[in-house]
This record gives C-alpha cells, structure tokens and sequence, in this order.
C-alpha cells in the first residue's frame, strides 16, 4: 500500500473479525451446553440456562451492530494496485452477521427447551423454518464477507465492483451518467450506455442498462464516491492519474476532501 501524507483509511484487515469470532464461541459453547448437559434440570433452571442467553446474545449483537452503523465513514480510498480502492466495510459485515447468528439462539432455545416427550404443540414447529432461515443467512452473510461484497476500484481504465453475488467491471467509455448526487437513494446507481462493454461474472446481470455502487457495503463516504466517479468521467484525462499518490492528492485538492 502506497504511504501518502494525508490520512487515508485507518482500518484493520478484515475488521470485525474478533467479534465474529466470540460470538461464535459463546453460541457453541452455549448449544454444546444445552445439548449435553441442561436435558435433565428442571423445568425453571432448564428456562434460565436456555432461554436467557440467547436473549443476551441477541440484545449484544443488535447494540454492536447499531453502533457499528453509527460510525462515520472516512473521505479516503485507498491507494494501491494501480488503483483507488474502496475497501468493504468489514465490520459491519461482521455485525450483521453475528447478529444473525444470536437470533438464531432464540430459535434454537424454545426448540431444546421443548422436551421430545412434552405434548406437540403447533408454535414450537415454526421455529424449525425460522431456524433454517437465519442459520442459511448467516451463511450467506459470510459468503458475501469473504467474497469482499462492497469493494470497489477505481482504475485508469474504468471500475470493478464486487457484489455478494458476483462482480461488474465497467470501462469509463461504458457509462452515460454518473450517479446523482442529490438522490434519496442507499445505493447511487450508474446508467449504462454501452452494456456490451460492461464485463460481468458470477451472478451479476449482464446486459444490464442500470449498476448500482453497493455504498451501503462499503467502507467509504458515499459523496465522496460519487464525487470522485463524477470527476472522472466529466474529465477524462484526468484518469491516468487514478492509482497514483499525485493523482490521489490531485483528486483531493479537487474535490476540497
């Protein structure tokens, strides 16, 4: 990565990381304990060792989670590959995913705390779907964080956006319009005037007029990305510069970050 003097993005790889990994932890440990060992208390400790924690967990993670998304995004790329890189934003990855996996708890506790031999009751069966339902997307969230969802680079040559389904590159020639900066929109968009030009792979739609800037993923100011995108395209000749320390400075002075 290229040292430059003004700050840039002051990030720890895979961020969140930690968190992820404890949460984790607890929730097996958590399940391993309820399995082997809390079938023959009873019925008031059996409630308390498997009901409460989940209600913890869930409580935890959807606070980190809130502050996770309270946290203001840097005006920086960073610079390096011959490129301007916006980074995922690897904790709120993170925090999404290890929130999914504390609601699964509440589902997996009514579930161990109903003994196979109580009477069948008809609301502990639709924690079975609910809890296939958030253990496949707390896989899914994974996929989507070591995938790198969110990321984007900005290159002399045009754009390379990773989504959690596939990845687009986009030539500078490919786009008509860049993305309003004035939109009420999570995710600014571009308009595509030559989708032949426009290289796709996974599940990313080919052929498609419209591409999204996955900001909501990505760990970065969203005006400052648009700006950035803007500036490119409105000055062409100025895209040479893109992955250089003096093209980055040239940029920042541009666009008064």
């Amino acid at each position: 990565m290229t040292s430059l003097s003004m700050p840039v993005i002051g990030r720890p790889r895979r961020a969140g990381t930690a968190v992820l990994l404890v949460v984790v932890t607890l929730v097996l440990a958590w399940l391993t304990a309820g399995l082997l060992w809390v079938r023959g208390w009873s019925e008031p400790a059996r409630g308390a060792a498997l009901l409460l924690p989940p209600g913890v967990f869930t409580i935890s993670t959807c606070v980190y989670l809130w502050w996770s998304q309270l946290r203001r995004r840097p005006v920086a790329f960073e610079v390096r590959d011959g490129a301007f890189v916006v980074p995922p934003a690897d904790h709120l990855s993170a925090a999404f995913a290890a929130s999914v996996l504390a609601a699964s708890t509440v589902s997996a506790g009514i579930l161990l705390f109903h003994r196979p031999d109580d009477p069948p009751v008809w609301p502990v069966a639709i924690w079975y779907p609910c809890l296939a339902l958030t253990a496949a997307l707390f896989l899914l969230r994974l996929l989507m964080r070591a995938r790198g969802a969110g990321r984007m680079l900005l290159r002399p040559e045009g754009l390379l956006i990773t989504y959690g389904y596939g990845v687009r590159e986009i030539p500078w020639e490919a786009v008509a319009a860049g993305p309003p900066r004035t939109a009420q929109v999570i995710e600014p968009k571009l308009r595509i005037g030559r989708p032949d030009l426009v290289r796709t792979t996974g599940l990313a739609r080919r052929g498609a007029v419209k591409a999204f800037l996955p900001t909501s993923e990505s760990w970065v100011r969203r005006e400052f990305l648009i700006d950035a995108i803007n500036y490119y395209l409105a000055v062409p000749a100025a895209r040479v510069s893109i992955g250089t320390p003096e093209g980055y400075e040239h940029l920042r002075r541009v666009l008064r970050a």
